[in-house]
This record gives C-alpha cells, structure tokens and sequence, in this order.
C-alpha cells in the first residue's frame, strides 16, 4: 500500500492507494496529476525514510511506499 501526503496550510491531507485496489489508483493518480497542474512538487521515498532519501518525482508512481507534497518556494 501506498501513501500520498499533501501538506498545504490547513496541515497533512493523506491519501491511500494499493496496486491491488484499482479504484485507489484510479483516485491516487487523479490527485496526482491535479496538483502537478497546480505546479507542487512531488517526492517519493521509502515509508517513514528522512528527508535526505527522497527523490523529486514528475509522474505517479503505484510502487512508491510514500509521496510527499509540497508548494514550490518562491523567492526573489
């Protein structure tokens, strides 16, 4: 099973999927494409791994243990 973290201002929105499931993926996938078009930005990593061993990813992935969410920093 899989998981997608949104994390926005109103806090840590999870989304579940499994690769057996495919009404989730269905749904998983769907999120998935809804915020790249916001222009957030996707990681994957090993379930409950740091930081340091994610991976910026551009297309869902059904494999990846966790996806985490996140606005793009702005700066200037």
């Amino acid at each position: 099973m899989g998981i997608m973290r949104i994390l926005d201002e109103t806090g840590d929105t999870v989304v579940k999927w499994s690769v057996d499931d495919p009404e989730t993926l269905v749904e998983a996938e769907s999120i998935f494409r809804s915020l790249s078009m916001e222009r957030r930005m996707a990681f994957a990593r090993p379930a409950g791994a740091p930081a340091s061993e994610t991976t910026l990813i551009k297309a869902f992935d059904a494999e990846a243990e966790e996806i985490v969410w996140v606005r793009a920093v702005v700066g200037g």
